[in-house]
């Protein structure tokens, strides 16, 4: 992790961006010569542990848009696709989640696992309405503070689609592993741009 005297993670990110335009280049090496089962394994022991380092971090950065496009760059390199090609559909056959969608799973993932220190609708008020066992978001106005850890994820948690997800009502009452495989499932059909945009606007 590279810290700087600014909360923007640009300079962690230009860190990030250039060890990944190398391993793009050690990407093309290797084409001639493995198949791209084996070019994903290289993807996973060195591409995804870069950029998972830390996401809940600096995935709130403008500067992550910048990761994504390296990111693309990698998979056209190892599918042996244009530089103009779509790879959206080919990140779904190889199970390779986007930035975006790493940096969505780590929130959630840091929510259930620190439930404690979320309170719902419940612990402010005693007004029985229909939003009483959701989390409660706090009133911040500071966008430093709005791209937090904290507030992040308990925005994002807010948004997860009820039809999916019908005992999230209450984070309190979560079981860990269920939820994070269905987490995962539902994450894993949301490539689109689109519906990823919802969840990442504050």
């Amino acid at each position: 992790m590279h810290l700087d005297c600014h909360p923007t993670w640009k300079t962690h990110v230009d860190n990030l961006f250039k060890k990944l335009s190398s391993f793009c280049y050690v990407l093309r090496k290797l084409l001639p010569i493995v198949n791209v089962k084996m070019l994903r394994m290289v993807y996973f022991a060195y591409s995804y542990s870069q950029i998972c380092c830390c996401i809940i971090f600096w995935g709130s950065s403008s500067s992550m848009r910048n990761v994504f496009i390296i990111q693309k760059r990698a998979i056209r390199i190892m599918l042996r696709l244009g530089q103009r090609s779509s790879c959206r559909e080919d990140l779904k056959k190889l199970d390779i989640l986007t930035v975006s969608c790493l940096y969505i799973y780590a929130l959630l993932l840091f929510a259930v696992k620190n439930v404690n220190i979320y309170q719902t609708n419940t612990s402010i008020h005693s007004m029985n309405t229909r939003q009483h066992n959701k989390l409660h978001i706090p009133s911040v106005r500071l966008p430093s503070i709005q791209r937090g850890v904290y507030y992040s994820s308990v925005i994002i948690f807010s948004r997860l689609p009820q039809n999916k997800f019908k005992f999230h009502n209450n984070i309190h009452t979560l079981s860990c592993f269920p939820f994070l495989l269905i987490l995962l499932n539902f994450i894993m059909q949301i490539h689109e741009c689109s519906y990823l945009t919802c969840f990442i606007i504050l």
